[in-house]
């Protein structure tokens, strides 16, 4: 099969025009888009923190801003979440004693599950 050297000159030409044709839009000036490294001014404070309301919790646009109840007016397991979890170890612990709710019991086995999971591909990645 042999090609002829216009037909080759003729496809180096379009090549060269078609590299020389912009792909992307240029980029903004101050160097383009991606992260901002050193620019982070913190989180956005759109008003003053009150104690009467919850300042930023309005559901709708222009619904004002719930205010905040007393304590006992909250259901007590809100105040849970705060809490922290027991740990894995803390699990195991209290696993080999006995004393292990059906949550905790899941709780545990999602963590060591989890844990497995991540030494596996931690170990695939390796080799």
């Amino acid at each position: 099969m042999s090609v002829s050297i216009g037909a080759l000159q003729g496809l180096r030409s379009r090549w060269s025009a078609l590299l020389a044709l912009p792909l992307r839009a240029p980029l903004p000036p101050g160097g383009g888009g991606g992260s901002k490294k050193g620019k982070d001014k913190g989180p956005r404070v759109v008003g003053e923190l009150s104690c009467e309301v919850a300042t930023g919790c309005g559901l709708l646009k222009n619904e004002a801003d719930p205010p905040i109840k007393p304590d006992s007016e909250y259901p007590g397991w809100l105040f849970k979440l705060l809490e922290p979890r027991p740990t894995i170890k803390e699990l195991e612990k209290a696993y080999t004693e006995g004393g292990l709710t059906i949550p905790e019991l899941r709780r545990l086995w999602r963590l060591k599950n989890k844990a497995r999971i991540k030494e596996s591909n931690f170990l695939k990645a390796k080799s």
